[in-house]
């Protein structure tokens, strides 16, 4: 039986704090993509927020710049994050060229710029792949560190970064593999709300990355697939966590996030802001959480949007 709604004033209040959280209202997210369209029609409502990365000699440098998508990617990844949490800022920092690729100290530099600004969360539809099976080359170690030195530095300063995972098994893809962060695989899912929590070596998470309608070039929709397009899913989730309990570590805030999957698999319908609240009982009871998880430094390729 479902207790009746506070009234009066104090009532008020509360239903729309609930509302507001259930929108995303006022986290701040950064979309580390391809850039976003802000004309498409899909984003015309989007709070947007528009800088770019960019080689200045041997350094990189991220100014803002004027809206605009090179390939697409990124307006599809911000559409999703938009339709799931559409009273969240997003920031597009454009670090993928036309050919859907960075070099992977842009990568780097655009994840220390997210850091440095303070983001509530990153998306990070993009990776480093490598093959299982390749060698270790010597000359790579320093980009893989660096790479998870610029992780552990925003897990201390509460920035949630979203990564995507692979979309193959031969496959190792990083950041996504970093236990500091969240990493994401792709689940044929119909309802663009499920999640479905899975521990593996290359994520912790499931949601719909299979035929997902989002926006595409040319003012249109039409469906994309793979752990680029679940990433963004989990972004907007986490983005109501966080307008619900701005405070929650990052620990709590993949507490909630895990009990909204466990409540979606069940058909029990939990709001984040629910599961936000139970999460934040517990964790100031129990403490901030253990420390991130440390991940293997492998061979890195070019950073990539893994579509």
């Amino acid at each position: 039986m479902t207790a009746p709604s506070p009234v009066g004033p104090g009532g008020d209040v509360r239903d729309a704090a609930r509302r507001d959280a259930r929108r995303g209202a006022g986290v701040r997210v950064a979309l580390v993509d391809s850039g976003v369209d802000a004309s498409h029609p899909a984003l015309r409502s989007a709070a947007l927020r528009h800088v770019t990365l960019s080689r200045r000699g041997a350094a990189h440098e991220v100014a803002p710049c004027a809206p605009g998508d090179v390939s697409g990617h990124g307006t599809a990844c911000a559409g999703i994050v938009h339709r799931m949490a559409p009273g969240a800022e997003i920031t597009s920092v454009r670090a993928l060229g036309e050919d859907g690729r960075c070099s992977r100290d842009g990568l780097i530099a655009a994840l220390r710029f997210c850091v440095r600004e303070r983001f509530s969360v990153v998306n990070l539809s993009l990776g480093i792949d490598i093959p299982k099976s390749a060698p270790l080359r010597p000359g790579d170690y320093r980009s893989l560190v660096e790479l998870y030195e610029v992780a552990d530095a925003a897990y201390t300063a509460e920035v949630v970064l979203v990564a995507a995972g692979p979309n193959a098994a031969a496959f190792r893809t990083y950041p996504g593999r970093f236990k500091s962060l969240i990493g994401v695989g792709r689940g044929p899912f119909q309802d663009p709300e499920a999640l479905r929590s899975e521990l593996t070596d290359d994520h912790e998470i499931l949601a719909p990355g299979d035929e997902v309608l989002a926006p595409a070039p040319g003012g249109g929709e039409r469906r994309w697939t793979g752990t680029s397009f679940a990433a963004p899913h989990v972004t907007a989730h986490v983005a109501r966590i966080r307008a619900a309990r701005p405070e929650l570590s990052i620990e709590a805030v993949k507490a909630a996030l895990h009990d909204l999957a466990r409540g979606s698999g069940s058909g029990a319908g939990r709001s984040a802001e629910e599961g936000a609240t139970e999460v934040g009982a517990r964790a100031a009871a129990a403490g901030r959480g253990a420390a991130p998880g440390r991940a293997a430094a492998e061979a890195p390729e070019d950073g990539r949007a893994p579509a």
